[in-house]
């Protein structure tokens, strides 16, 4: 049987013939004029996010490039939607001012004054015009303490390296920012944080070391007592927060779903 799928995937097909090879080209300019065909998504939410098949009436390339190159501690909120979900691995589904506030308590922006986030590689998602992904490397300095609610965590000097991780922005029609995904490493063996990308990366290097993956029940439930006690910021916002375009029930450092 192996064999037989061997000779089948390596016998030449005419071009009208299924390829499990090939690629999705990027729509051409001439075919984004228009509403944008494309398989639709198995996850209801990535199909809400195509906005019924309508076409970007921005450059969606350039505009995330200039939102990431801008991107400070300091940004403009009304660049975001009402609706806006931020998703990593496991952290989310979580809005701006729960974001922002867990940021904030953790002290990040004193502990790592030198931050820089270098990123490449944008290119849009060939089956949704709205969506731009971009790649990141982030290097910082613990030069500061970290006071991470209450705990400190003494600066140490050390130069911290991230992984290389994925990054994705999704805008509406209106040019607003609806859903951002972060943090998804791609070699977890570059750099010195263990594998550990983007704030989790930070973390770690100033001693707050967090070893957590989608599925780990045992953070998951950290995470759970941690909401329960209150005061230590937050790793999702409340049911109440979350938009109804968000249908996951994964939270944190759930599984997911499979739909």
């Amino acid at each position: 049987a192996l064999g037989a799928l061997l000779a089948l995937l390596s016998a030449p097909h005419p071009s009208s013939a299924f390829n499990p090879f090939k690629s999705l080209a990027p729509p051409s300019s001439l075919e984004t004029s228009a509403a944008v065909l494309s398989p639709k998504s198995k996850s209801p939410m990535f199909e809400y996010l195509k906005f019924d098949g309508t076409k970007p009436t921005f450059d969606v390339l350039s505009k995330t490039r200039d939102y990431v190159e801008k991107a400070s501690w300091d940004i403009d909120e009304s660049i975001y939607d009402e609706d806006y979900v931020l998703r990593g691995p496991v952290i989310g589904p979580i809005g701006r001012a729960d974001l922002k506030g867990s940021q904030t308590g953790l002290g990040l922006r004193e502990a790592f004054p030198d931050i820089t986030r270098s990123s490449f590689g944008y290119t849009v998602d060939p089956e949704n015009p709205y969506r731009c992904f971009y790649f990141q490397r982030w290097r910082a300095t613990h030069t500061g303490d970290m006071d991470a609610y209450g705990d400190i965590y003494p600066a140490t000097g050390a130069e911290m390296e991230t992984p290389v991780s994925v990054f994705s922005v999704v805008w509406t029609p209106e040019g607003k920012i609806i859903y951002e995904q972060v943090g998804a490493v791609v070699d977890r063996l570059e750099g010195n944080t263990q594998g550990k990308a983007a704030v989790f990366g930070l973390l770690h290097t100033a001693g707050l070391k967090l070893d957590a993956n989608p599925g780990d029940a045992v953070f998951a439930t950290i995470q759970r007592i941690g909401h329960a006690l209150g005061g230590r910021g937050r790793s999702w916002s409340r049911e109440d927060d979350i938009p109804e375009w968000w249908v996951s029930k994964s939270r944190g450092a759930d599984g997911t779903e499979q739909w």
